[in-house]
């Protein structure tokens, strides 16, 4: 496995999957997110340019005071890289001759760093997190990471997105009436997820029913107050990623599935996958949230599952999961690159990510039903590069030829 590739981490919450967060804090920084960012974004552009400008330098002097003090330090030393995305950002990098060093903080590696750019046509260190997004792009007009706001834009523009309702639990029509009316209105099966968020956190698929959808509700409801409901879109998940506007790479991952014959139960039928699992796949994780979500299909882990009956096992996709992943930027059918194209414009940023549900990206976009479910506005773009199938084109390359632009 390369070093500083993602893998499995322990997490007392089974509904965090590979990422756990501190619920409480994550709720709070939900409240932040979806009300004081979403209204602040309204008034940014009438801000005055020179305290945009002290906004931007407040990270400079924020890191350069830490080091006053030595409670920071800057490091050149590349295998500290806090993610694989800022890695191979890193790597890039060096071969292009650019001074970048790293944010260490009472001895820990933050993914915060910094690089010996051109800025503002003065040669001086720029701070990012992870991504050096040029300085024009760093003002979103809207929070895109806002599944509701992304969802409502891309409608707009006539871009397929799943039919949704948003729910807040400080909302005045938190009923059991009011679910119901939504529950009603959605085909099923129908996802519950967190309104801000990443990683499938406390994501609830394939609900069928209203207890089930209570319970989605409530699950999702651990980290964020402000949730969405949507249809459940049902394919591959795949990620498109665009630099510049344009299409830099298409991953594909899919969740492990079963295949009934008729004899062995859910759990032999997992322990033989397992078995025959080959190279950087993980083992199926088994757990609450595993044994809940094939409860939603109908089945309890020691059922045998009929012959023929195919059963996926989770929400969650790719290899870490015990599933597939493809980069096949090369094999996604045309149709679909002006679609994602517009979508791009919509949000305007010059490294964006859109994870999207599509049941086969290899045929017409008009053959199959599809949509783009989020918007990651800094994108893990290490995804590309070690898909288990598939050649990636180099991104982090892309993404510092942007400077040379300005």
């Amino acid at each position: 496995m390369p070093e500083n590739e993602p893998h499995i981490k322990k997490s007392s919450c089974s509904y965090c999957g590979n990422a756990p967060v501190n619920h409480t804090l994550f709720f709070l920084e939900s409240v932040v997110s979806v009300t004081l960012d979403n209204y602040g974004k309204r008034f940014l552009k009438y801000v005055p340019f020179f305290v945009k400008d002290f906004a931007d330098a407040v990270p400079e002097f924020l890191f350069r005071t830490l080091v006053f003090f030595r409670l920071a330090k800057f490091s050149g030393d590349i295998a500290r890289a806090n993610t694989f995305r800022s890695k191979i950002i890193w790597e890039e990098a060096t071969k292009r001759g650019i001074l970048m060093e790293q944010v260490i903080f009472l001895n820990k590696p933050l993914d915060f760093y910094r690089a010996k750019l051109k800025v503002k046509n003065k040669e001086r260190f720029f701070y990012f997190e992870s991504i050096p997004i040029t300085p024009e792009f760093l003002d979103m007009e809207k929070n895109w990471d806002d599944k509701v706001i992304l969802k409502q834009e891309l409608r707009k523009h006539g871009v397929p997105v799943p039919a949704f309702f948003e729910f807040s639990f400080f909302s005045f029509k938190n009923t059991d009436k009011n679910l119901e009316k939504i529950f009603s209105k959605l085909a099923k099966p129908i996802i519950v997820k967190p309104r801000v968020g990443s990683r499938g956190r406390h994501t609830i698929t394939s609900i069928n029913t209203f207890e089930q959808f209570q319970k989605g509700i409530n699950v999702a409801g651990q980290i964020c107050s402000y949730l969405v409901i949507e249809e459940h879109l049902k394919g591959s998940v795949c990620r498109a990623t665009f630099v510049d506007g344009e299409l830099a790479g298409f991953y594909s991952a899919k969740s492990p599935i079963l295949l009934g014959d008729g004899k062995k139960t859910v759990r032999e039928l997992i322990k033989e996958k397992d078995e025959k699992r080959e190279g950087r796949v993980e083992p199926i994780r088994m757990g609450r949230e595993l044994d809940e979500h094939i409860l939603r299909s109908g089945f309890i882990i020691d059922d045998v599952l009929p012959a023929g009956f195919s059963l996926p096992l989770t929400h969650r996709m790719g290899r870490l999961f015990g599933g597939e992943t493809r980069e096949m930027v090369d094999e996604l059918h045309p149709s679909f690159i002006p679609i994602l194209k517009k979508a791009t414009r919509v949000v305007d940023m010059s490294v964006v990510g859109f994870d999207c549900i599509i049941p086969d990206p290899t045929k017409d976009e008009v053959s199959q039903k599809w949509g783009i479910i989020e918007c990651n506005s800094l994108p893990f773009i290490d995804l590309h590069y070690y898909a288990l199938e598939g050649k990636p084109k180099n991104i982090a390359g892309m993404i510092w030829d942007l400077w040379g632009k300005k």
